[in-house]
């Protein structure tokens, strides 16, 4: 996961349990930051894929992993007094993180919000190809955020029993 992170121009922000945190952007914005994240996603999807697959061959339970994916400003810098850390906080980050666990509503394996995924067309183009697995869905109300917001999904690389 984390050499798709540095593949797609992203920052490695930390390790949390089992999963990590990356933002793209940072320290300083680029032109494709949006699109990098999406295309990061999917490319670590189809990773996770690969591996989940070859545990499944040698007999170890497979493994599932799910993303969310939000844009807009944050907060970067280094926090705390006494202990510092370089970190990225604010809205932006929790809305991300919330719509990361809306995957388990939508048993899907990416959840990205509406501005992420515009902005990744202003990038690209709309005809990219790392559009066409995503689907439109309502929107959703998320916890932190004044108003619901419109949201994209896309299903797993491969259904894995559970």
């Amino acid at each position: 996961m984390e050499q798709e992170v540095f593949r797609h121009s992203g920052t490695l922000d930390k390790y949390l349990g089992d999963g990590l945190m990356a933002t793209f952007g940072t320290p300083f914005a680029g032109e494709v930051d949006a699109s990098n994240a999406l295309r990061c996603a999917q490319a670590m999807m189809e990773a996770a894929d690969r591996w989940s697959g070859e545990r499944k061959a040698a007999g170890e339970t497979p493994i599932r992993v799910s993303f969310g994916l939000h844009y807009g400003p944050v907060v970067l810098g280094d926090i705390g007094v006494t202990c510092l850390e370089f970190a990225v906080i604010g809205s932006t980050v929790n809305a991300a993180s919330r719509l990361e666990t809306l995957s388990r509503t939508f048993d899907c394996a990416l959840v990205a919000s509406d501005d992420l995924v515009r902005r990744a067309r202003a990038e690209l183009g709309s005809a990219d190809a790392v559009f066409g697995p995503l689907t439109a869905l309502a929107p959703q109300t998320i916890r932190g955020l004044e108003h619901p917001i419109a949201i994209w999904t896309q299903a797993r690389v491969h259904a894995m029993t559970r």
